[in-house]
């Protein structure tokens, strides 16, 4: 039976143009240069985890991080640059805003699990038993945390998103964020997707949209007066509680809705809100300034109607479910394993049960192999409804010892989207230095790759999207 995955998978989600819709390039950077060990980072390595002190070795420094790591330099060398990526995703939309303290630009990337509760529990005395990663500030100093035993890489890739949005808004606000608009702005961040070195925001996939229609519906959103002077440690005991899944999807929902709802309208008055908060004001008050309005009612009604009409759009359902379909493929591959068509995929992954368990919005949920798998909904801007195609690897010109790999362990297929709007989505293949494993990345081409030639020996279908259910 293959692994249960469990991934926090970035489903991006939508603001205005004007406030979120941007996107940026990864900056090309070099290596990441090695510099002397700070006296504050020898003060806190007393007295814990020696062990990962000593493999950790000297600070490291990214453009705007000073990182402590004891994985491998190329391993962190990625999270570097995708801390970086960020960091410029979050300077562009809150950089106007005066520093209210100074920034804490300290990140401690972790291998194993017991070094990073080690660590934060001796040198920081930070609880962080249940956590994959976290922002945190104590007496003792303050970093974005995290580790990555057995963690896919996406799960990673999303807490750095959320907890660094934490670290920066830190620099600008200190504790005044209110909790709805600091996780909703995480959660906005955090789950965004990284395509082709840039960060694609601006879409809302089929589960979180379905959730809060069947929460209005049955009456379970809560109050936006009472999200609005809603405290930290009343946040933090829904949390503890198991009831916070509708304080994130509901502060996303409402941001969302602020940023984009009627062209626009709400979003000059919102960034208003954020200011007067800068400024010291308390929510409610700010609220009804921002919005020249103290009829919180009908402001959330208006939410409510918004929200009962979203639709889910496609891009963002199609990057979840194809890292679901190549975190299948990577499965079969460790266990010698491929596929040759997309029913054969599907039908290979319910026979071994392949989970893969998605945190959304303060929820996890599983996602298994079902017809659902390979569905991309159609929005306006696709001109036909959008499909998966899985095709043949097809290696570059190798060497002798990579002909060998190759042999052994062969490339899982590939498998991309036709007819998606604004650009297609591709899966990418790289194999790791070891030889026998591999990586993957999410490509974005303006096309798809030709379909290729029909075999003799397969037909017409081998390749493409299933004609029909697959069968268990």
């Amino acid at each position: 039976m293959l692994r249960k995955h469990r991934i926090w998978h970035p489903i991006v989600h939508a603001l205005s143009a004007a406030f979120v819709a941007q996107t940026a390039p990864l900056a090309a950077t070099s290596a990441i240069p090695l510099l002397t060990t700070t006296a504050f980072a020898q003060t806190n390595r007393e007295g814990s985890a020696p062990d990962f002190y000593q493999r950790a070795g000297r600070e490291q420094r990214s453009r705007h991080y000073r990182i402590l790591s004891d994985l491998p330099k190329d391993e962190t060398e990625t999270y570097a640059k995708h801390l970086d990526l960020f960091y410029q995703e979050y300077a562009k939309r809150f950089a106007h805003l005066p520093q209210q303290a100074p920034e804490v630009p300290f990140v401690l990337m972790f291998s194993r699990e017991r070094d990073y509760l080690d660590v934060l529990r001796n040198t920081y005395g930070i609880n962080a038993t249940g956590s994959g990663g976290m922002f945190f500030m104590s007496p003792r100093g303050a970093a974005l945390a995290f580790f990555v035993e057995s963690l896919p890489r996406t799960r990673v890739f999303h807490v750095i998103q959320h907890e660094g949005f934490h670290q920066y808004a830190f620099s600008r606000f200190t504790n005044t964020l209110p909790m709805w608009v600091n996780e909703g702005l995480a959660e906005f961040f955090g789950e965004s997707v990284v395509v082709d070195g840039r960060v694609i925001l601006g879409q809302a996939s089929p589960g979180p949209v379905e959730a809060i229609k069947r929460a209005i519906d049955r009456g379970t959103t809560i109050e936006f007066l009472r999200l609005l002077r809603m405290t930290s440690d009343e946040w933090n005991s829904n949390v503890a509680a198991g009831n916070a899944s509708i304080q994130y999807m509901q502060s996303w929902s409402m941001i969302q809705f602020l940023g984009t709802a009627e062209d626009g309208r709400y979003q000059p008055r919102f960034e208003g809100y954020l200011k007067l908060i800068h400024a010291g004001m308390p929510s409610e008050r700010a609220f009804v300034q921002a919005f020249g309005t103290n009829d919180i009612a009908s402001f959330e009604k208006a939410w409510k109607d918004w929200a009962k009409t979203t639709q889910p759009t496609a891009f963002g359902t199609a990057a979840m479910r194809l890292t679901f379909l190549a975190e299948g493929l990577r499965a079969l591959a460790r266990a010698g394993e491929t596929a040759t068509d997309l029913d054969d995929l599907l039908a290979k992954l319910r026979q071994r049960d392949f989970v893969m368990e998605v945190s959304v919005h303060g929820r996890t949920q599983e996602m298994r192999a079902d017809d659902s798998s390979l569905d991309i909904p159609q929005d306006p801007l696709a001109k036909s409804k959008p499909v998966f195609e899985l095709i043949p690897a097809k290696p570059s010109r190798q060497t002798k010892k990579e002909q060998k790999l190759e042999a052994e362990h062969p490339t899982p297929p590939v498998i991309h989207t036709r007819g998606l709007a604004p650009r297609e989505l591709v899966l990418k293949w790289t194999r790791t230095k070891a030889g026998d494993d591999f990586d993957f990345d999410l490509l974005s081409p303006k096309e798809a790759p030709p379909p290729p030639k029909p075999s003799k020996s397969n037909g017409a279908n081998s390749s493409n999207a299933p004609t029909k259910p697959a069968s268990k």
